[in-house]
C-alpha cells in the first residue's frame, strides 16, 4: 500500500517528465531501450543496480515495462525521489535511453547504544543487521530493534525494551542512529528443583533442561519460552518410558534480589502416574495397504513399557508408506485406548484412503541468476508423475549439492482439483563467483619444494545461470613450483545427466632427486638393493629413511603441458548415486640436467633427458554416493574406483596401470540442541584407501617392477596421508594403505570444524612384490610398515576455502615394537614421547 501511494505521488511528475523529453509526442513508445542510466548517485554503486535494469535493456519500452522498473527500483529502499526521462539514442530515435535523477536516501554515518550495561557495544553490533555505510532503512531499523530486545530476552532481560531514532550526522547525507535500550532487571536461575519424582532422579530430569543454574561458565539466563519447551521435555522423558500420564502440574518461582540483579529459584511439580505397556494397533479402513504390511512398520512390542516417541516413529511410518507412494491426501484417525485395569494402552488408527496425488505443477521461486531449468533438471520428478516423498528429498540433496543456494524449502499445496498437487521449492541463492588470492600452501606434499606459493584463482560454479563451471588458477612459489590450470566443465550435455570437462594446464617444477654417479651403477629398478650415492650399503640406505646428504642429491627441472578431456553420466538408485566417467589425458613433457655431470638413480630421468617426450593417459571411474551433503557429509556413505592406463605410445617414458579404491562411511553420533540456532553434534568419519601400481599388459616383461619416474610412485606424504609424517615422502613404493577415522565436531555449522583424527597408512616394503614375500621370503606388508599418528584440529568446512590447520602425534612399529616418535614442536629426541608435529593443508578432495 505504502509503494502505491508513493507511486501515484510520482505519477504526474513522471508523466510531465516524459512529455518534455525529446519532443511533445510520446515518442518512446514501442522503441527499443537501449540503455538505462542513473544520475545523482554517490552511496549507492551503480553496480548494485545492474541486476534489475539489465533484464530490460533491449525490451521494448511501454508504460507497463516502465512502472515495474521503477517499482523494483522503489521497492529497494534506496531513494527517496526517483524522477524519470527519456532521451534519444541517437538522431533517428530509433532506440531510448532511460534516465532516473535519484535522490539517495541518507547512509548511517554511526550507530550509538544508550543504556546497555549488561551487553557490551560489539555484542549488540553483531545482534543487529544495519552496519555502518549502510543505506538508512526504517523497515530494517525495527527489526534491529527487535532483535536486541530479544538478544536481551535470551541474556535473561524480560522486560527489556528497545527504541531507536535517528539524528542528522557529521556528513552530508549521513544519520546516527542511536538505540535507546531500557534493560530492567536481569534474571538469573540460582537453584532448579522438582517435587514428586520419586521414579527418576533430580540430576536425570535436569539433564532434559535447557534452561540452566548459573555456574562459572554459565550465566543461568531466563526465558519464558525455554520454560514452556522444557515442561514439555520433562513430560516427553516420562511418556518415554512408560508413565504416559505424567504431568507436570505447576512450575512455582521464588525470586531474591542481590547487588548482582534477580536470583530465581525454579521448582517443577511433578504427578508421575502409573507406568503402561503396549497392547497393540490396529488398523481399520485400509485396502491399498494389507494389514500384515502395515504391522511390520510397527516396531514397537506388545508387553514393552510404552516409549512414545518410538511409538510416534512407527505411526508417522505408516503415514510416510501411504505418502511414499503418492497418497498424501489420505486421513488417519489415531484413536487412544488405554485400560485403567491391566496398565496398556492400544491403538485404533481408522485410515480414509483417497487416490494418489499427481504433481501438477513444478515451480521455482527465489532464483535470480539461476535459470530455471538447471534446478528442475535436478528435481527427479515431472508434471504428472506420482508424489514421492523420497524424490522430494533426494531433490534436495541434489539441489544443495549444487553449492548454488543457502536455503531450499519444499511446499505441497492442492492443486487445481483433489487429486492434483503443485510441488514449489523456494530457494535462496548464494555467490556462486569465488576470488582467492594470497600466500597458501601449494598443494605440493613433495619436502624439496617451497611449500609456501602465491596463490591467484577465479571460479564460477553457476556460469551465467546455467549450472556450469569455468575457472583458472595459478599458483607460483617463483623459485621451483609454477603451476597454470584453466578448466571449463559442462554439467548436462543433450538435456541428460553426462558431463563434459576440458582443461589445459601448464606445470613447472624444480626438483632435486638421488645419482647413481659413482660405483657400483645399478641399470634398472629389478635389483632390490640398489642404492644411490651417498651410501656403502643397502642397510644404510634404508636406514636413512632412503635419503641422502644434501650434497649428494642433483637438481633438475621439468616442464609439463597437458590437455584433459573427460566425461560422466549419474543416475539415482534406492542404493545411492550411481556415477560412471572417464577421460583422457594428453601431454608432453621435459625433464632438464646436464647428463654429462649428472647420471640419475632413477633409471625413467636417464631416458630422453632433454627432449619433449608425450605423456599421456586415460582413466575409468566408479562410484556410489549416498551422502547427504558430498563435501562436508554428516551421514551416508560413498564407494569409489578409479584405474588408469599411463602410456599409451612405446616412446613415452612412463608405462603403467594405478588402481584408487576408496571407501568411507559418516554417521551422526549425536545432535544435541543447545540454542535455537546452534547444537552440539558429533560425526563419526571412517575411511579405507588402497592404491596399487602395476604393469600394463604386454610390457616390460623383463622387469618385475613398471617403468616409471619415482615422482610416479606411491608415498606418505604427512599432509593428507599419515598426517605428521612429512619425512616418509621419499619412501616410495607400488603400493599405499591409507585408513583414518575422525570425529568431527561442527563449530560454525557449515563454516568451521575441530576434527580429532587417528591415521594409519603404509607403502611396501620393496617394490613389485605387493602382498606376498618379497626375495628374502619375508612377508612384504606388515604391521611394520604402518605409519601412525592422531591429534585434532581445526577444519574450514567452506568448498571455497578447504583448508585444514592440525597437530598430530607419530607413533610406529619397529620389529614388531612400539615407538613413538619426536615431534618438531616441544619435541626431544631423549623423550620422544614428547612434541607434536604441526600440519597445515588444503583439503583437496572429501
Amino acid at each position: 500500500m505504502k509503494f502505491r501511494v508513493i507511486a501515484f505521488i510520482f505519477f504526474l511528475s513522471a508523466v510531465c517528465a516524459f512529455s518534455q523529453t525529446e519532443g511533445s509526442e510520446e515518442w518512446y513508445q514501442g522503441k527499443p531501450i537501449k540503455d538505462i542510466v542513473f544520475s545523482g548517485l554517490n552511496n549507492i554503486s551503480s553496480s548494485e543496480l545492474e541486476g534489475i535494469v539489465n533484464q530490460y535493456k533491449g525490451r521494448t519500452f511501454d508504460d507497463l515495462i516502465f512502472w515495474e522498473l521503477q517499482g523494483k527500483l522503489y521497492a529497494l529502499e534506496y531513494f527517496e525521489r526517483i524522477d524519470p526521462s527519456t532521451h534519444k539514442a541517437d538522431a533517428s530515435g530509433s532506440e531510448v535511453i532511460i534516465r532516473f535523477t535519484v535522490v539517495e536516501r541518507p547512509v548511517i554515518g554511526r550507530i550509538n547504544f544508550v543504556g546497555n550495561s549488561g551487553l557490551r557495544r560489539n555484542e549488540l553490533l553483531d545482534t543487529i543487521s544495519s552496519k555502518q555505510s549502510d543505506v538508512f532503512n526504517q523497515a530494517k531499523i525495527r527489526a534491529d530493534a527487535e532483535a536486541i530486545k530479544n538478544k536481551y530476552i535470551e541474556k535473561g532481560y524480560p522486560n527489556a525494551s528497545v527504541s531507536s531514532a535517528d539524528v542528522p550526522g557529521d556528513r552530508p547525507n549521513t544519520v546516527t542512529l542511536v538505540f535507546y535500550i531500557t534493560e530492567g532487571t536481569k534474571i538469573s536461575i540460582s537453584k532448579i528443583e522438582f517435587q514428586g519424582n520419586t521414579k527418576f532422579s533430580n540430576r536425570a530430569l535436569k539433564g532434559e533442561l535447557s534452561l540452566k543454574q548459573k555456574t562459572l561458565i554459565n550465566d543461568g539466563a531466563f526465558q519464558e519460552a525455554k520454560l514452556i519447551a522444557d515442561i514439555e521435555a520433562i513430560e516427553m522423558y516420562y511418556r518415554n518410558r512408560g508413565y504416559i500420564e505424567a504431568e507436570v502440574k505447576d512450575v512455582t518461582r521464588t525470586f531474591e534480589t542481590d547487588e548482582k540483579g534477580t536470583n530465581l529459584v525454579l521448582t517443577f511439580l511433578i504427578e508421575e502416574g502409573e507406568i503402561f505397556t503396549f497392547g497393540g494397533v490396529k488398523f481399520e479402513g485400509n485396502l491399498i495397504f494389507s494389514t500384515a504390511q502395515l504391522d511390520k512398520l510397527i516396531t514397537s512390542k506388545v508387553g514393552d513399557v510404552v516409549n512414545e516417541g518410538k511409538l510416534e516413529a512407527d505411526l508417522q511410518r505408516v503415514s510416510d508408506l501411504y505418502f511414499e507412494n503418492g497418497y498424501i491426501f489420505n486421513s488417519f484417525l489415531r484413536d487412544q485406548d488405554i485400560d485403567y485395569q491391566t496398565n496398556t494402552l492400544s491403538y485404533s488408527i481408522s485410515i480414509v484412503e483417497r487416490s494418489r496425488a499427481h504433481i501438477e505443477n513444478i515451480i521455482v521461486r527465489g532464483n535470480t541468476k539461476t535459470k530455471t531449468s538447471v534446478i528442475l533438471r535436478e528435481i527427479p520428478l515431472e508434471p504428472g508423475d506420482v508424489f514421492s516423498k523420497t524424490k522430494v528429498l533426494d531433490a534436495m540433496r541434489n539441489l544443495y549439492n549444487l553449492q548454488f543456494f543457502s536455503m531450499i524449502m519444499p511446499d505441497t499445496p492442492q492443486g487445481s482439483t483433489e487429486s492434483l498437487m503443485d510441488l514449489i521449492f523456494t530457494v535462496e541463492e548464494q555467490p556462486t563467483t569465488d576470488v582467492q588470492f594470497g600466500l597458501t600452501f601449494s598443494g605440493s606434499a613433495d619436502p624439496d619444494s617451497i611449500p609456501i606459493s602465491g596463490m591467484l584463482k577465479w571460479n564460477d560454479r553457476n556460469l551465467a545461470g546455467y549450472g556450469n563451471q569455468l575457472g583458472a588458477e595459478l599458483n607460483s612459489s617463483i623459485v621451483d613450483t609454477t603451476t597454470f590450470t584453466v578448466d571449463y566443465v559442462q554439467r548436462w550435455v543433450f538435456g541428460l545427466p553426462v558431463s563434459a570437462g576440458i582443461d589445459f594446464s601448464m606445470n613447472y617444477v624444480k626438483r632435486l632427486t638421488t645419482m647413481d654417479n659413482v660405483a657400483p651403477f645399478f641399470y634398472g629398478p629389478d635389483d632390490p638393493y640398489s642404492y644411490p650415492d651417498g651410501f656403502q650399503s643397502y642397510s644404510e640406505y634404508i636406514s636413512n629413511d632412503r635419503l641422502p646428504p644434501r650434497e649428494y642429491l642433483m637438481d633438475f627441472r621439468q616442464w609439463y603441458l597437458s590437455l584433459g578431456l573427460s566425461t560422466g553420466y549419474r543416475w539415482t538408485t534406492f542404493l545411492g548415486n550411481i556415477g560412471v566417467n572417464g577421460g583422457m589425458r594428453f601431454g608432453l613433457v621435459k625433464n632438464i640436467y646436464d647428463n654429462e655431470l649428472y647420471r640419475p638413480f632413477d633409471p625413467a630421468l636417464r631416458e630422453r633427458n632433454n627432449l619433449w617426450t608425450p605423456k599421456n593417459s586415460f582413466w575409468f571411474s566408479a562410484s556410489l554416493d549416498q551422502r547427504d551433503v558430498f563435501y562436508d557429509p554428516t551421514k551416508g556413505y560413498y564407494l569409489y574406483d578409479r584405474i588408469a592406463f599411463y602410456g599409451i605410445f612405446k616412446t613415452e617414458r612412463e608405462h603403467y596401470i594405478r588402481n584408487d579404491l576408496k571407501a568411507q562411511f559418516f554417521y551422526t553420533l549425536f545432535n544435541i540442541p543447545i540454542r535455537e540456532r546452534w547444537a552440539f553434534k558429533s560425526i563419526l568419519a571412517l575411511n579405507t584407501g588402497l592404491s596399487v601400481i602395476a604393469k600394463q599388459p604386454g610390457r616390460d616383461k623383463e622387469s618385475k617392477i613398471p617403468t616409471l619416474e619415482d615422482a610416479s610412485k606411491l608415498s606418505i606424504d604427512g599432509m593428507f596421508v599419515a598426517r605428521g609424517w612429512s619425512g616418509e615422502y621419499y619412501t616410495k613404493g607400488l603400493v599405499l594403505w591409507d585408513n583414518w577415522a575422525e570425529l568431527r565436531f561442527p563449530i560454525v555449522p557449515g563454516i568451521l570444524a575441530l576434527d580429532l583424527f587417528f591415521d594409519a597408512a603404509g607403502v611396501e616394503s620393496q617394490q613389485g612384490y605387493y602382498f606376498g614375500k618379497n626375495a628374502s621370503g619375508n612377508k612384504n606388508f606388515t604391521i611394520d610398515n604402518m605409519r601412525f599418528s592422531f591429534g585434532g584440529g581445526f577444519r574450514f568446512t567452506l568448498p571455497q576455502f578447504p583448508f585444514r590447520i592440525s597437530l598430530a602425534k607419530r607413533f610406529r612399529y619397529v620389529d614388531r615394537k612400539f615407538q613413538w616418535e619426536p615431534g618438531m614442536l616441544f619435541g626431544d629426541d631423549e623423550k620422544p614421547s614428547k612434541g607434536v608435529d604441526l600440519v597445515i593443508s588444503f583439503v583437496l578432495t572429501y
